[in-house]
Parts: C-alpha cells; structure tokens; sequence
C-alpha cells in the first residue's frame, strides 16, 4: 500500500542573508532578450497541464469551470509567439492560480525538489516585505540595503504600490485574502515575475522607492541575484528583544511561564515532529507542568505555523481537550493569523472543534476545509513544476463554507508594533474578560444517541447537571478521534448553545437540528443499535459493513466524508486486526468505486498477499503498477510474486 503522501507547499520563504558576491551574481539581459523556449514548446507545456492536471488534482474545476479554463488556455496559446519567456510564466501562474486553493501553485520556490530534478531557475531580488495594517514595509534585505529596513514601500519602478500589488495578485495562488497577502510579497521579489507582468523592463533590475523614518522619500536600485545563492537563516539568531512569537523559531513547539499574569504560552511553529524533542515527550512534560503549577489563562500560538503533517498533531489535541484545568472557556485562547495554513489550519479545526478556546488574532491563510496534499507535475519543455492538490480535506462540517477561522478577538499588526518588539494580539489575550454563558434551566431532555452520518453516530450525555455532545470519527490513519466534543448550554427558547462559535443544537421533536454559520440540517434518533462500518467488522458482518459503505456512497454522492481514502482506511483497520476476509471485501468495494485509482488496486494486492493468496495478490499488483508505473513498491512485490 502507499499510505498518503504529505506535502505542504511553501508558506514562507526564510529570511535570507545575500552572499556577498551578490554583484557578480546579476542576470544578464532583460525582456527582450532571446527567448529560451519557442511559441511551440510553450503551448506544448500548457496542453500537457491540461491534460494532465485532472489526473492528479482531485477537483481541478472546483472553482474557475472547465469551459472557462480551456478558454483562457486557448487565448494565451495564440499570444505566445509575442510573448517573451517570462510573460508566458506569468501566465502560467495565472492559469495555474486559477484553479483557487493555496496549495496548487507554481514550484517556483524550489521546496519539494527533494529528487534534485532539473527545474527552471528563477531569480530573486534580495528583499523582504511584509503588508501591515498601514502598509507594506521592508523587514529585511541584503547588506548593501540596510537602509531600506523599516521603510514603507510607496513605488515599484515609478508604480505606486497598490497598483503594483492588484497587478501581482492574479498570480498568487491562496485558499483566501489572507494567504494572499501573505505569500504576494514573496512573489514581488521574483524577478521573472516582476518583469513578465511589465513592472520591471529590466530583468536584473528593480528600484523600489520607499519612505524612511524621516518621511524621505528614497529610491534604490536593487540587483537580482540567482535564487541558489542565497542563504536561509536556521532561526539560530540572537532572541534577545524579540516578542515571544518570533523567538526559538528553528523549534517545532515550546512553551513558556509568564509569570506576571500565570499565563502558560505555547508556541506551536510546525505540525512536525521534532528530531530533538518528539511530540509524545513535550505533550508529557507541558502536562506535568501543567498539573504542577498555577495558571491563570493558556495561551496557544500558531499564527507563524504554515503546516506540516495532519498526523503528528493529535497527541496535542488530546491533552488540551482533556485537561479540564487548561480546557475553560475565557482561560484557554488560541492565536491565528494569515500565515496558519495547510496541517496549521487542520489543527486549529481540531481545537476548534474539541475545545472551548476563543480565538484571536488575524482569520487564517485557509479554509478549514480545503485541499491539500498537492503533487508535483513536471513541464516538459521548460522544467517547470506545478504542484496540484490531490485531496480535499473535510476537517469541518461538510455545510461549513468559512474561507478562514476568523478570530473572536480581531488584532492586527501595525509596523510599529513590528519594528518595535510589541505584540499586541497578546496584550489583548491577557487583558480579555470573558463574560460566561447565561445560566438558562433545562426545559427537555436531549440526551441520547443520534444518527450523525452513515458512518458516524452523536452522542449527548449528562453528567452532574453539564451536557456534553460528542461525535467520534476514524481518522486517516485508523484511529478513532474526536470530531466534535463540546459542552451545552441551554438558552432561552429550548435551544442549546456549544463552545463552537456559530454552532447551535434544537430539539425537533424526537430528534435534533443542527445550526450552522446559517446552515440547517435535522439529524435523527437512533432507534435501534447504531453499528459503524468498524464495528460490523469487527463482529464478523463483513458483507453488512461493505453494504453499508456502498448504500452511502450511492445515496450520498456529495458527502465528502466517505471517499477513497475513507473507505482505504476502514480496509486497513480491518486488516489490522487480522480480519482478512473483512480487509478484502473493503478493498474490493474501493476498486469498484475508484476503479483509475492505482492506490486502491495495491492495497488489495496487499490483504489478498497478506491472506496467503498470492494469485490474487499478483492479479491486483499488476492493476497496480499498470496505472501507476512509478509504484516502486508495488513493483518490488509484484517482481517478488513472480519468481
């Protein structure tokens, strides 16, 4: 089986230092130089992401139509002859930022080149910028600008910044305004960029104007060096002076004792495990000093947390949700901002959604429920790659349309905060009263089991006068978590509220109505005993499991929550616990269903070989590796079964 990949596509460039050879690094040439490709190998470029595309991303029509796709492609492949090398790369990113989620996007950057495969060299001039709540400003650059550290940029090659950033903006691929805003400057400092859309008319040069301290205005020429000759700072800086979101940032996670305010402040920078300091030892020191000291309020930071790996955050989550000293409404709050993104924004989901934190800060760079998980398709001709998201992931309900986590407490940023080391999305965290929930008698009863999805059941209990709501859910990779676990509150007029902003319960007679950020849905009264697929495995009912797997997907085409990968891992929960037969009616069921899908085939051929019939094994190998000739593994088994 080849368990799903995950990528995350860059969501940062690191602050880099320019070698000093900077100058003897410049391109040469400018727009009209000779082109490297003809008209022709770019349109054969083009025609290959186009047919390609539908193969890798899961729904690349989702949001500019297929009809409107093609129409674009088509004109921009009768302008090519005029067109120079970096304006048919401008467009490109244009075609391929239409597709309208953050992780499909031009590999510009390099960052999933992990093969060291030839890819188009791009060049970079040696600034950094950042859009603050008045204005985009220089945070870093090489040596020879020192100057323009701290300067509000006010002109690119004589055009005013605004103008220039609606001109960059059609190329920046993001799930929302925020990751937009996020990644564009990095895009403003790519000289093939810069030049393809008519900013710069020289490729090696660029004068960025800026007002100074002083309100001087100020103009320098920057040169473009070669990406590969930068450096990237390892976060090994000196912290001193610097606000605690921007300290350790080559840690994964940390946390630190105010002692001032009792204030416990967690800075999660990566959903990654860490080499040094494995998640499943931090959780159980952060618990044991939990247990053993005074806190007032939590503070969980993730508003530089760009992603990572949706598998390593649940040991997290867990001891949050659980620990009822942490996990109170008005003590334990979660910071987001426009770079928490991809794994980032699949976790602040999971707080969301299991915890009574209250959010604050910037609304995040995604979609709570997005795609993701993008894989690389090579260009022929100019080696460029693109990067396409290949699955989409229901983190929230499947009603649930947010572009982003919108924060309840609203701070933004300004430079001076900046510049200054001040933090003021904290300061508002730690200066926060929380007024509580009104206290409203229980007029009915709702406790009892409900059926949630086909494959999912809701539970409300009652335990010493709370309510609590629970719906569990198998994860990706087998395991039984909670998806939703929440207190209710009863409220004047019979309904219930939750600790999930926008999230309301109604008794409708026997059974429940669920209201969602406008949405509403009723969800029936278990009448009898709810079995999951899971559980009709493991009494043996495979067929039943299998039927029920198949009667939902049937009669519920747009329910995101049993798809592929769903119904992969409910074959590998059974596989795990030796129900072979139970595995390979699974399997069987997802090749039916997903039957161009090479994963589904190899995962057969897995339970079959496992099972001891080795035919069947190799039957389903070959499928395998005949839709997917690069399944190595597959291969290695297959060449193995034929000896």
């Amino acid at each position: 089986m080849n368990r799903i990949s995950f990528f995350r596509v860059f969501t940062a460039i690191m602050l880099f230092i320019a070698v000093s050879s900077v100058y003897s690094q410049n391109v040469s040439g400018n727009k009209t130089a000779q082109n490297k490709l003809s008209a022709e190998k770019w349109a054969e470029d083009i025609d290959h992401l186009l047919k390609e595309m539908p193969k890798i991303h899961i729904e690349p029509y989702n949001h500019t139509s297929k009809e409107n796709f093609e129409l674009f492609a088509e004109v921009l492949k009768s302008k090519l002859k005029n067109m120079s090398d970096n304006e048919a790369i401008c467009e490109i990113a244009k075609l391929t930022a239409m597709i309208g989620d953050g992780h499909t996007a031009l590999n510009i950057f390099n960052f999933h080149n992990s093969n060291n495969n030839e890819s188009y060299k791009v060049h970079i001039f040696p600034v950094m910028m950042y859009q603050f709540s008045d204005g985009m400003y220089v945070t870093g650059s090489a040596p020879q600008y020192g100057e323009l550290k701290a300067c509000k940029v006010f002109k690119i090659n004589g055009k005013a910044i605004d103008d220039v950033i609606e001109m960059v903006k059609p190329i920046v691929p993001c799930d929302n305004e925020y990751s937009q805003k996020f990644n564009l400057p990095y895009y403003m400092v790519i000289a093939e960029f810069m030049n393809g859309l008519g900013i710069t008319s020289n490729l090696n040069e660029m004068e960025l104007t800026v007002i100074n301290n002083s309100g001087t205005e100020v103009t320098a020429k920057l040169s473009a060096i070669d990406m590969s000759s930068m450096q990237h700072n390892t976060g090994a800086s000196d912290d001193n002076g610097l606000p605690l979101y921007m300290k350790n940032d080559a840690k994964n996670y940390w946390f630190e004792y105010l002692k001032d305010s009792k204030t416990l402040y967690i800075n999660y920078k990566r959903v990654l495990h860490d080499p040094a300091d494995s998640l499943k030892y931090f959780c159980k020191r952060l618990e044991e000093f939990i247990n053993s000291n005074e806190i007032e309020r939590t503070v969980i930071d993730i508003r530089n947390n760009g992603g990572g790996n949706n598998l390593t955050c649940q040991p997290f989550v867990n001891l949050i949700s659980n620990n009822a000293k942490v996990n109170q409404k008005g003590k334990l709050f979660i910071i987001i901002g426009r770079q928490t993104f991809s794994a980032a924004s699949y976790l602040a989901t999971k707080l969301e959604f299991n915890t009574k934190a209250i959010f604050a800060g910037e609304p995040t760079g995604a979609s709570p429920n997005h795609y993701g998980d993008n894989r690389p398709l090579i260009l022929p001709n100019s080696k460029l790659e693109v990067r396409l998201s290949s699955i989409f992931w229901q983190n929230s309900f499947p009603v649930d349309k947010r572009k982003s986590t919108d924060p309840e407490i609203k701070v933004e940023i300004s430079s001076a905060d900046y510049f200054t080391g001040k933090d003021p999305v904290l300061d508002a965290v730690l200066n926060y009263k929380y007024e509580g929930h009104t206290s409203v008698s229980v007029v009915k009863s709702v406790k009892g089991v409900y059926f949630y999805s086909p494959i999912q059941s809701l539970e409300i209990t009652e335990e010493a006068g709370a309510m609590k709501m629970k719906v569990m859910q198998m994860d990706f990779i087998g395991r039984n978590v909670s998806f939703i676990s929440t207190g209710l509150y009863p409220e004047a007029g019979g309904s219930f509220g939750t600790d999930i902003a926008g999230l309301k319960i109604i008794p409708a007679n026997k059974d429940l109505k669920l209201s969602y950020m406008g949405n509403e849905w009723i969800i029936k009264r278990s009448e009898g005993d709810f079995k999951t697929p899971q559980q009709l495995l493991d009494e043996g009912k495979n067929e039943e499991a299998a039927d029920l797997l198949r009667e939902t997907k049937l009669n519920n085409p747009s329910y995101q929550g049993l798809n592929e990968n769903t119904i992969n891992v409910i074959g590998y929960y059974a596989l795990g616990k030796k129900n072979f037969d139970g595995a390979i009616v699974v399997f069987s069921l997802n090749c039916d269903l997903y039957p161009d899908s090479w994963n589904v085939y190899d995962s057969l051929g897995e339970a079959y070989l496992l099972a001891g019939n080795t035919i069947m094994a190799r039957e389903n190998y070959k499928k395998s590796v005949e839709l997917n000739p690069e399944n190595k593994n597959g291969k290695k088994i297959l060449e193995n079964l034929t000896k």
